[in-house]
């Protein structure tokens, strides 16, 4: 009888921990925001989608770099790299995030992924607007030579 309600007792305070944690969570994004306010054009919360995986993070952007961190990680993206940028109503797993919208950016080998708030779409949009690729991937990357279809 001990051992269950020890066990009990184990389960409830990991889970009391746990809780508290995700809570403080949030204050730390908000730490985030507060840090890159000063120097960033743009601030706001949002998610990393890598996958099935959605991290919560601090989004920022200034003239040259976009920035997404959490207590987790670190991250940056030249804006120089950036090829593409758009927004969508779907991940690119075809699943539609439950409240705003998607900011997808391209690079030369990788896409990234967030998720903005519906409130910040209109004001992520003026700071980082749409825009395609230039051009055939040659165009853009220096020393690849254009592909000729051939028929045959």
């Amino acid at each position: 009888m001990f051992v269950w309600i020890s066990l009990a007792a184990v389960v409830v305070a990991a889970f009391l921990g746990w809780n508290l944690y995700r809570r403080f969570g949030a204050d730390r994004i908000d730490a985030f925001n507060e840090k890159r306010r000063a120097t960033a054009k743009l601030v706001s919360r949002g998610e990393f989608v890598d996958g099935n995986r959605h991290l919560e993070v601090a989004l920022a952007v200034t003239q040259s770099t976009f920035f997404y961190e959490n207590a987790d990680m670190q991250a940056s993206l030249d804006l120089q790299w950036v090829r593409e940028i758009e927004y969508d109503s779907e991940l690119a797993t075809g699943t539609a995030p439950p409240a705003g919208k998607v900011l997808r950016l391209r690079t030369n080998s990788q896409a990234f992924e967030f998720i903005i708030p519906g409130d910040m779409v209109a004001r992520w949009h003026m700071m980082l607007p749409p825009r395609r690729a230039a051009g055939p991937v040659s165009d853009v990357v220096p020393g690849l030579a254009p592909q000729v279809a051939s028929a045959t």
